[in-house]
C-alpha cells in the first residue's frame, strides 16, 4: 500500500435519489434561471457537504471509513427555502432555516471523526447549504422567490473530487466512494427485559 497518496474528500448527501426526484428536478430546474455570470454547478456535483476533509492519505482514510461504520444516526429531512448570494466566495447557495437535530450531530460526528485521524477541520459553526452557482463576480440584482425544496436523506456518504475534462477544458466530478444507511427509526433506548 502507498502511504504517500492523498485523495481530496468530503462527506455529503446525495440530493439525487428515487425518493428526492421531485424536488431534484425542481432545484435543477432554479439553477437554469438563477441570474448573473458564473458556473452552475452540474446536476451531478449537487450535494449537501457534512465535512470537508481536504488532502487525505490512505491510511487516514481507512481509519475514517472505520469511525464511520460506527456511527448510528436517524434518516432525517430537511426543508430549504433561503436563496444567498456570498460574496466572499462568490457563490450562490440554497439554505435553511432550521437544522434538524439528525443532521446536526451527523455533521459534528463526522468532524469529530475527521480530528481524530488527523485531519484539521473548521471551527466555525456547522451552516448547511446546496452550493447552485460558483465564481459568480457581484451581487445579482435580484434571486428568484419560493424556493422550498424537501429533501429526505437515508444515506450518506464519502465521496471524492476529481478532475475531469469537459468541453470548457476541465472540472470536478464528485464521485461517492462508500455510503452508509441512516435508520429509519430512531434506536430504542429502553432497557431489555
Amino acid at each position: 500500500m502507498n502511504n504517500d497518496r492523498h485523495e481530496r474528500l468530503f462527506f455529503a448527501l446525495a440530493l439525487e435519489s428515487p425518493t428526492n426526484q421531485p424536488a431534484f428536478r425542481q432545484l435543477c430546474q432554479l439553477i437554469q434561471i438563477l441570474p448573473g455570470d458564473g458556473r452552475r454547478v452540474p446536476d451531478c456535483n449537487l450535494h449537501l457537504t457534512l465535512a470537508f476533509l481536504g488532502l487525505v492519505s490512505e491510511l487516514q482514510k481507512e481509519h475514517l471509513l472505520a469511525l464511520t461504520s460506527a456511527l448510528t444516526l436517524p434518516a432525517f429531512s430537511l426543508h430549504t427555502s433561503i436563496l444567498k448570494y456570498q460574496k466572499r466566495s462568490r457563490l450562490i447557495w440554497l439554505g435553511c432555516n432550521n437544522v434538524p437535530a439528525p443532521l446536526e450531530q451527523l455533521a459534528a460526528d463526522l468532524k469529530e471523526a475527521a480530528e481524530q485521524v488527523g485531519l484539521k477541520q473548521e471551527g466555525r459553526k456547522y451552516t448547511p447549504h446546496i452550493t447552485l452557482k460558483k465564481h459568480v463576480r457581484q451581487h445579482p440584482e435580484s434571486l428568484p422567490e419560493n424556493n422550498d425544496f424537501t429533501f429526505h436523506f437515508q444515506h450518506f456518504g464519502l465521496y471524492i473530487s476529481e478532475q475531469v475534462k469537459t468541453a470548457r477544458g476541465s472540472g470536478v466530478r464528485y464521485r461517492c466512494l462508500q455510503q452508509w444507511p441512516l435508520s429509519q427509526t430512531k434506536p430504542d433506548n429502553q432497557d431489555p427485559e
